[in-house]
């Protein structure tokens, strides 16, 4: 436990924010009184409180972003969960309704709703049409009601003592007309119902307005109707008419409202109505009536501004200090300026008079090219304790905390975006020190350079002969960026344990992470090029690392880069590929080199260059033979709907790279003829270039994949997933038995995964094992290895999820997969998760020999193959595993593992050995370190890699090697990140902490000057030896 947090690091994250609807934007709460868990009363707390897209309900604290709970929840609308505010804590739990029964509405959150009683009793609307009233201690049902009306979707709860008011809205031809419906609140009797005279456009253009003090402002609802704002009053007896909102000041202009906006102050009676010219109008309730006036007028009232150069407004509001204060804020960003202004109008009510309204002004020197555009934004209201603040949440998935004043400062960043990653790579550091944006390289020096250069480094002469003495060398126990803190980039340390992890998320935002300390070292936002007039998304599909290696193939002074495929979808329904060619240890555009391929906009995103006019079907990375005497490079090799090949980057280099190692190219591809998926090789040809494009140049040939064979499939079977075969050095082609024997390995780097699922028509009528996996020879289609899995059963699947829950992995001839068996009819055996490890061994007996890792793949002994397989039953279930990668592949590797309860640990690759005996073991079988077969992977907390931590819903996880061959790097993401560092056979290349090397050197020393000494004296006594024989 000594190297916790300090070999490893963990990113605590909630995800980013859901700001589509009110109720779960972030939000800032005050909480009165809070005691914790010691017993301790804090008073005047304010949190943070959001719901994320991961799923998760999480709790902020304002004054440092620190996570106060975090819980994550289930599918919303058919389960209610109530949970403690401060602790996270789930009090209880109750399922309303099955959730395939529910009604899908648009946006996610109508239909559902919540209000609390007077009492502390909780009413909850569900589907769109149901009531309940649920106790909030106990979760008990006391009644339901359900609306009869078909065509009326229920949308809001209010809970007066008398009545609880149910609104409502039935759908004409062109508009809505709003419904109320009154019930009795103890018993849930319709006390009346009835429509009310209206005509509402959209639901954006309504609110409910209610207040604390029932008895003097009754609840309202106001819509805008035609351009103008009206209300209803509701009672019990619903005998109000609808009226016009009263202003109390005159207009000073005459403008039609478009939109009501919910900001969070219904519950206390006052919410913002929004003119089309974008002026501002605070709606109040005043006793029987409701109330508005103008409180700020348009952005761009000021004739002396263009209308170019302001953004739309977000708008914000809070409650003040006071009795009915009211504060309302709009946010906008000024490209005069480069900042975000906000502008703010409190209106505090006065006896007997108008309102009293003050306004104020702020600056924020928001980093837009970093963080992205301002979708949501929260205000909170100056207190004893904290200032006036803004929270933001942008685009990119950063939420972030700005304290308002004559100088705005920042208080806090959280990259929530990284709990959204799609693709991650660990990127090595290139030898040297960043010089000018070039890595200093002496593969290249001449003699009389690389002289200088020692005459140089004769300075640091001292500095060896005093870590020769002492042993002051580098440490693998200390962080491994504690020395590049300081620094802006990272720069490789002696054993290469400091990388850098080039993460994409979902939202179009790319990061550069240090893994020694876990670090943002740099983030880019990707561009979306031509699209974005019209509105698009761009969604990275692939990333692939380059060495530092150019288009020309030369080894040049640069650092490493990154490839990322990307796919840009349009609102216009466009879609079309995109790669972002970046420099790995900056961030910056790696694209300089070629002036026809754009690097950065005026707004500093990263633009991107357009390669297929269209969707890529499959992209993969084309590296030339190592050692090869003609000079290559490597490129992106990419197939478009139509299979023809495009380059990326298109040189004389890449292209001849592609011309000479086609005949040997061959993958598989998934494709859909007649609703039926299937797999097909394919193999590339050359053809002439044809008018979507395909890959050729000066008057060259171009190239397109055709089909090579079919792998065929039963018929109540689809293909789910193809899971390539994990990279990486081979070390031993074989293991030797203990009795001198040996199984040599099947090696075929053109194995491949094949997960297959149940055919939709098949899923109900036959039940049992039709879920498949294949390992299949990527070259001709043979099948290596195939076995047939259970479904999951009925009350295990999740909404959304496949009925076949495998996960595989495949590396060199150890093949890893995990399913669920339901039930087994076997003696002693039961339902649960199964670990199955297969061994895949060339021929079909012991020294059998077929050379298969040089052997091609057409030969007839590639299908002479034995498998050794054994299954386990884990105790949880887990979510991603992935096998230890070292750097020559001598070290033995482990299997990482991250399970369901949050864990990351490693299973020893001898506890998984197929080969186990089920008896006990022989002299022979115990020099093998084999042990007795045991069914069950019982857990062992020595072996769990995250100690104290919680990484939740893992959905990857990357090992990479380092300098040392004892060595891997374990990095996890998911909803956290997690990385540290696993030695499966320990360190046996690095000498041990304690090892003191002086005294050593002393030893060492005092040896040779005993010899030194001893020396004359031994030759003298032989001498004399020799005189008295």
């Amino acid at each position: 436990m000594s190297d916790v947090g300090v070999v490893d690091w963990h990113k605590f994250l909630v995800g980013v924010p859901l700001v589509a609807a009110p109720v779960t934007a972030p939000s800032f709460h005050q909480l009165d009184s809070v005691t914790n868990t010691y017993g301790k009363t804090t008073e005047d707390m304010k949190i943070i409180y959001t719901a994320t897209a991961n799923n998760v309900l999480a709790a902020l604290n304002p004054k440092d972003g620190s996570i106060v709970l975090a819980t994550l929840s289930g599918p919303g609308g058919a389960t209610f969960r109530v949970f403690d505010g401060i602790t996270g804590a789930l009090r209880f739990e109750k399922c309303l309704h099955a959730p395939e029964s529910g009604r899908h509405a648009e946006p996610l959150h109508l239909g559902t709703h919540v209000a609390f009683g007077p009492s502390g009793e909780l009413y909850v609307l569900t589907e769109g049409h149901v009531v309940r009233r649920v106790d909030a201690l106990t979760g008990i049902v006391h009644w339901t009601w359900a609306s009869q009306d078909g065509l009326a979707i229920l949308t809001n709860l209010v809970s007066t003592p008398s009545a609880l008011f149910v609104v409502a809205f039935t759908r004409s031809s062109t508009t809505l007309s709003l419904h109320i419906t009154v019930l009795e609140p103890q018993t849930g009797f319709v006390l009346r119902s009835q429509g009310v005279p209206s005509s509402v456009k959209h639901l954006h253009t309504y609110t409910v307005l209610s207040s604390s003090t029932f008895e003097t402002n009754h609840p309202h609802v106001a819509w805008i109707e035609n351009g103008l704002l009206r209300s209803f009053k509701l009672t019990v007896e619903l005998d109000a008419k609808p009226a016009a909102v009263i202003f109390k000041r005159k207009m000073q202009r005459m403008a039609a409202y478009e939109r009501i906006l919910d900001l969070g102050l219904s519950l206390s009676g006052s919410t913002v109505a929004i003119t089309d010219d974008g002026s501002a109008t605070l709606l109040s309730l005043n006793r029987d009536n409701v109330e508005g006036i103008e409180v700020m007028a348009p952005a761009n009232s000021n004739p002396e501004k263009d209308d170019e150069e302001i953004t739309d407004s977000t708008w914000v509001g809070v409650l003040g200090e006071k009795a009915g204060e009211v504060i309302v804020g709009r946010v906008y960003w000024s490209h005069k300026i480069n900042k975000i202004k906000v502008e703010t109008l409190t209106s505090t009510p006065m006896t007997g008079a108008h309102p009293e309204l003050n306004s104020a002004a702020f600056e924020i020197a928001f980093d837009t090219r970093t963080h992205g555009i301002i979708a949501h934004a929260a205000l909170s209201c100056s207190t004893s304790i904290l200032p006036s603040s803004l929270l933001f949440t942008t685009t990119s998935g950063t939420v972030q905390l700005w304290e308002l004043g004559s100088n705005s400062r920042e208080l806090w960043t959280r990259e929530e975006a990284l709990a959204a990653v799609v693709l991650s790579e660990l990127v090595q550091l290139p030898e040297g020190q960043r010089n000018g944006g070039a890595v200093s390289r002496r593969d290249r020096e001449s003699f009389f350079e690389r002289l200088w250069r020692h005459v140089n480094d004769a300075k640091y002469l001292h500095g060896f002969i005093r870590r020769f003495l002492t042993g002051s060398y580098a440490s693998t126990s200390v962080s491994a960026s504690s020395a590049s803190l300081t620094e802006r980039f990272p720069i490789r340390d002696t054993f290469g344990l400091t990388q850098i992890i080039v993460a994409a998320t979902v939202q179009g935002k790319i990061f550069g992470i240090d893994s020694g300390t876990g670090r943002i070292v740099w983030s880019r936002i990707l561009g979306l090029g031509w699209a974005a007039e019209v509105g698009a998304s761009v969604v990275p599909v692939k990333m692939f690392v380059f060495e530092s290696e150019d288009a020309t193939g030369d080894r040049e002074a640069k650092g490493p880069e990154v490839i990322i495929v990307a796919q840009r979808r349009a609102e216009n329904t466009l879609v079309d590929t995109v790669i972002f060619h970046i420099d790995a240890l900056t961030g910056a555009s790696a694209t300089s080199s070629n002036p026809g391929i754009p690097q950065e906009d005026s707004n500093g995103l990263l633009q991107g260059f357009d390669i297929v006019p269209g969707p890529v079907v499959e992209a993969y990375l084309l590296s030339p033979p190592i050692d090869s005497p003609k000079k290559y490079a490597t490129s992106v090799l990419l197939l478009d709907e139509f299979l023809q090949v495009y380059l990326y980057p298109s040189t004389p280099y890449t292209r001849a790279t592609l011309r000479d190692l086609q005949p040997s190219l061959h993958f598989p591809l998934r494709t859909n003829a007649d609703g039926v998926t299937r797999v097909l090789g394919h193999s590339i040809a050359p053809h002439h270039a044809g008018e979507y494009g395909a890959e050729g140049h000066d008057g060259e040939r171009g190239f397109v994949a055709y089909a090579t064979w079919t792998l065929g499939l039963p018929p109540d079977e689809v293909v789910r997933t193809m899971i390539p075969q994990i990279p990486g050095l081979v070390a031993s082609l074989g293991k030797v038995l203990g009795n001198r024997t040996t199984l040599y390995k099947y090696l075929n780097p053109s194995l491949f995964i094949l997960l297959t699922g149940p055919a939709p028509a098949t899923v109900t009528m036959k039940k049992g094992r039709n879920c498949g996996l294949y390992v299949v020879d990527g070259v001709k289609g043979t099948v290596v290895y195939q076995v047939s899995l259970p479904t999951l059963p009925s009350k295990k699947k999740e909404t959304g999820k496949e009925s076949c829950d495998i996960k595989a992995a495949l590396v060199e001839n150890w093949l890893v997969y995990q399913y669920y068996d339901p039930d087994w009819a076997g003696a002693g055996l039961s339902k649960g998760w199964r670990l199955v490890s297969v061994e895949l061994y060339e021929g079909s007996g012991i020294d059998e020999k077929t050379r298969s890792s040089d052997m091609t793949s057409f030969a007839n002994d590639t299908i002479h193959v034995q498998a050794y397989e054994q299954a386990y039953v884990l105790p949880h279930a887990i979510t991603a595993f992935a096998p230890t990668v070292t750097k020559f592949g001598i070290t033995v590797k482990d299997l990482i593992v991250a399970s369901r309860t949050h864990q990351i640990a490693s299973i020893q690759r001898h506890l998984l050995n197929p080969r186990r005996p089920h008896r006990k073991i022989t002299a022979q079988e115990q020099e093998e370190f084999l042990v007795s077969y045991e069914p069950v992977l019982a857990p062992d907390s020595r072996r769990v890699l995250s100690h104290i931590y919680e990484v939740a819903n893992v959905q990857r996880i990357i090992t990479s090697p380092t300098l040392l061959e004892s060595t891997s790097l374990v990095f996890v993401y998911g909803l956290d990140m997690f990385l540290t560092r696993v030695a499966p056979s320990n360190t046996f290349d690095v000498l041990n902490e304690n090892f003191n090397k002086v005294q050593l050197v002393l030893t060492v020393s005092g040896l040779a000057l005993a010899i030194i000494f001893t020396k004359p004296m031994v030759q003298r006594k032989r001498l004399r030896e020799k005189w008295y024989q």
